[in-house]
């Protein structure tokens, strides 16, 4: 590695290997991005067992990294627990109240979340999550918090492409996943900290054979054991909350692509829902005189 060239954070070594890692090497880092604070203070023993790997295997993982070993790779892991546990990023950016400055980085932040998730999920786990939405007779959509923002944008989307879905109203969980039936599918989403009220719809449906299908923020989230598939998002933000920009753009994939599985009944169905609309729309930005606006077609006396 140049020595006039910084080195690369973890963070980055770790996404981009991510997709090309062997499945043993995978289990290493799905591991540390579970709990990446914990993982700087594990031990080569440590790490392998809770990955349920060889210590060999570890060793090849921290230099399949581009680390000299296993010491250099958790100092690294350790600089990085650091960095995130000492001050926070609003503290650190010169200027916080600077709204130009602030948009930069989260622009910034968010192109790295779509990095990230393009090295974390994979096509054949994306097209088996498709053809559950489209097997499924009834679709419901459910989180608490900006989740809850997520499952009304996915509802959305989907309902777009000719998939129609519920968003459900968070304080109406139970009676809405209660339900539905092994023929249904039950859409939750949750990211850290982790809401109650989903994780355990999901193990009712679990128990009760819907099929459930996870969004969440890493691959061992406490949804991972109650879903049938659980698809990654990475979303942390400025304010260690959830940024909704990667997940809204995998939620357009889908819809983009299921659409497409049915483009003459697409079409159909926009056109009749612009009819259907076209009355609730203003023709004019501005009225032709003071209060009058032009809300349709003229009516005849």
């Amino acid at each position: 590695m140049s020595t006039d060239t910084l080195p690369q954070p973890i963070q980055a070594r770790l996404a981009e290997a991510y997709r090309e890692l062997p499945e043993a090497m995978r289990r290493v880092a799905d591991a540390l991005m579970s709990d990446p604070l914990l993982g700087a203070l594990w031990g080569i023993e440590s790490m392998a067992n809770r990955s349920e790997v060889s210590v060999g295997t570890v060793v090849r993982f921290a230099k399949r990294l581009g680390y000299s070993g296993f010491s250099d790779f958790r100092n690294a892991l350790r600089g990085a627990c650091h960095a995130r546990s000492g001050d926070s990023d609003l503290e650190l950016m010169k200027s916080p109240t600077d709204v130009y400055g602030t948009l930069a980085e989260v622009v910034r932040r968010d192109g790295e979340h779509l990095d990230r998730l393009i090295q974390m999920v994979d096509q054949p786990t994306l097209e088996s999550a498709t053809r559950m939405l489209v097997k499924a007779h009834h679709r419901v959509i459910l989180g608490r918090g900006v989740s809850h923002v997520m499952s009304l944008i996915m509802g959305f989307y989907f309902t777009q492409a000719g998939l129609p879905c519920i968003a459900a109203i968070p304080s109406d969980f139970s009676n809405q996943v209660a339900n539905l039936g092994p023929e249904d599918l039950l859409v939750v989403l949750s990211f850290a900290p982790y809401s109650r009220e989903t994780v355990d719809a999901a193990i009712f449906a679990k128990e009760s054979g819907i099929p459930v299908l996870a969004f969440s923020d890493r691959a061992d989230s406490p949804l991972k054991p109650h879903s049938d598939i659980l698809i990654p998002v990475p979303s942390e933000d400025l304010l260690f909350s959830c940024s909704i920009t990667s997940f809204a753009a995998l939620a357009h994939a889908f819809a983009i692509v299921l659409a497409a599985q049915d483009h003459t009944g697409t079409l159909r169905r926009l056109k009749a829902a612009d009819k259907v609309a076209q009355p609730l729309f203003v023709n004019h930005w501005l009225p032709m005189q003071p209060g009058a606006f032009n809300v349709g077609p003229a009516q005849k006396p």
